[in-house]
């Protein structure tokens, strides 16, 4: 079918508690991954599942704007899915100009780094000219810090070889306070939302883009108080680093401390509704690829090597697919 808005998915999604997943792509392979692992868990539910691609500034200037929503279009009118197309990630206006000429149905401009009033500004002026369209918009308040901003690359592939829960008590240690320190206000996510009058929000609530595994448990209290303040489905940046149940929690020996939760509860009470996919998914693909190619490194074929990254991302996805749902504990 034909692209979708995002905010018919996003709403229902609010109202009954669950979240849609949103995966960047960075090429054919993962847009396909995406489409067959959406109509594999909508078989395996008996429920249609949704599922919005995303494309960064980057990606699309890396396959070029038409090439990268093209395949996003022709991929989602095979299939009955309902898909949007997501621009992730804006800094600038001419990216967002050139995402709505490209066809996306939905944009996150992100000003975070800016001073809180020009974020506003600015961010009013996106949603002026995407609204003028029917696109909505998200955007982006606090400050979702980077795992690179506290270690450098040898520590973090020290950290990678760590015990989960050592490294989360390393990264506490490091980065805990000024994670914190940047997470959005409740009091500033209401005046931001009614001056800019923005459709979704990534409210920083204590992820940390990069993290290799989902072993970071992010601030709950801070979701519900925002909730609290301002209902709106809100965005999960930084997702493949965050704990997904209290049960791998458990399994992984991680004391959840006050306030503390996991994705799953900030789905099913924080309102979290849209959940950005990315770091996970490229290291799915890149260990199906190079595990592929030791298997047979005579191999000429690379496609070879392709399908098989496209099976791993595949199966992370409908993983995530199924927590998004609802149907994990």
């Amino acid at each position: 079918m034909p692209l979708v808005n995002e905010k018919d998915l996003l709403l229902p999604a609010l109202e009954e508690g669950r979240a849609v997943g949103a995966f960047n792509a960075n090429n054919m392979e993962m847009v396909q991954a995406f489409i067959w692992a959406a109509e594999e868990v909508s078989k395996e539910l008996g429920e249609p599942v949704d599922l919005i691609i995303q494309v960064s500034p980057g990606a699309a200037k890396y396959a070029g704007w038409s090439m990268a929503a093209g395949m996003v279009k022709i991929a989602a009118s095979e299939t009955d899915i309902r898909v949007a197309l997501n621009l992730d990630h804006a800094t600038e206006i001419d990216q967002v100009k050139k995402a709505l000429e490209a066809g996306f149905t939905a944009v996150l401009f992100d000003g975070s780094s800016l001073p809180f009033e020009e974020n506003i500004r600015l961010t009013r002026q996106v949603v002026e000219m995407c609204h003028s369209r029917g696109v909505p918009v998200e955007a982006e308040l606090g400050k979702i810090p980077r795992i690179e901003d506290y270690f450098s690359q040898s520590e973090i592939a020290y950290l990678r070889s760590l015990p989960a829960a050592e490294a989360v008590r390393i990264i506490r240690e490091r980065a805990g306070k000024s994670v914190e320190e940047l997470m959005a206000k409740p009091e500033d996510v209401e005046y931001f939302v009614k001056k800019t009058g923005c459709d979704f929000l990534a409210a920083a609530f204590g992820s940390i883009h990069g993290i290799w595994d989902d072993i970071w448990p992010i601030r709950l209290d801070r979701l519900i108080a925002i909730q609290e303040r301002m209902r709106i489905p809100l965005v999960s940046h930084g997702s493949s680093g965050i704990l997904m149940t209290p049960k791998d929690a458990e399994r992984k020996g991680i004391k959840l401390l006050k306030g503390e939760g996991t994705l799953l509860d900030a789905i099913k009470t924080g309102g979290v509704t849209k959940v950005n996919v990315a770091t996970a998914l490229s290291i799915a693909f890149i260990d199906g690829f190079i595990e592929a190619w030791r298997a047979n490194p005579s191999e000429k074929d690379f496609r070879k090597f392709g399908s098989a990254a496209r099976d791993r991302v595949k199966e992370k996805v409908k993983e995530y697919m199924r927590l998004f749902a609802g149907k994990v504990e």
